[in-house]
């Protein structure tokens, strides 16, 4: 039983090794394709999966709708992920971006003051899915009704509701070293291929080992 166990898990390791290679190889091909526009976002992302592509708008940040990603940590430090909701000329739906990093207060009632980028500006960034979360309470305080708004994970279809509108259904990560961007990475994945691969090799060590003392034992 315990040798199917370690054995499974080694060909799940792999299964993920190997997802984790597409999805690398997908990001490098889409990063190389020209950045599309506004116009594109409206006519394909009811067609195809557009995480990754590179994208250029033009438009103005609602300040009004901007969210902090609480518990996220940057390099040691703890903190926030800002969101900001941004009308794109050419797009119907807002589209959520996230700007990138800043520190919390120690003092938990005091949020940061995000900067305001005024006036029609271009946004250049990256589309990706919302960060994935586990959900152990709510989505936010309800009491709370000022932006910005503390929230525990971003999920497109609450914030929706929150607003009354629809929102593009993608996020766009900024370029770093933008003028509305705080720092930021693109990280596609948290662990490498390698690292899987590395795993699987200790599962199945594991599961020779058990096996040849299982032989062993049954000679004897």
């Amino acid at each position: 039983m315990l040798i199917s166990l370690f054995t499974s898990l080694s060909i799940w390791q792999l299964t993920r090794a190997n997802q984790k290679k597409l999805l690398l190889a997908r990001h490098t091909e889409r990063m190389n394709h020209p950045p599309l526009t506004a116009r594109n976002l409206a006519q394909l992302f009811q067609k195809q999966d557009l995480r990754f592509y590179r994208v250029t708008l033009h438009g103005e940040f609602d300040h009004q709708h901007t969210f902090l990603l609480d518990n996220r940590t940057f390099y040691g430090q703890i903190g926030y992920e800002i969101y900001s909701l941004f009308k794109a000329q050419g797009l119907s739906q807002p589209i959520l971006v996230d700007r990138g990093f800043i520190p919390a207060d120690t003092d938990r009632t005091k949020l940061p003051i995000i900067k305001e980028i005024r006036g029609t500006i271009t946004i250049t960034g990256m589309l990706n899915t919302p960060p994935t979360y586990v959900a152990f309470g709510d989505f936010y305080d309800s009491s709370i009704h000022t932006s910005p708004l503390r929230v525990e994970y971003i999920h497109l279809q609450k914030i929706a509701k929150l607003l009354s509108e629809e929102i593009y259904p993608y996020i766009l990560i900024i370029t770093p070293h933008h003028v509305a961007a705080y720092p930021i990475e693109w990280k596609i994945i948290t662990m490498g291929p390698e690292r899987h691969i590395g795993y699987a090799l200790q599962w199945f060590a594991i599961a020779l080992t058990l096996l040849i003392i299982w032989i062993a034992l049954n000679r004897a």
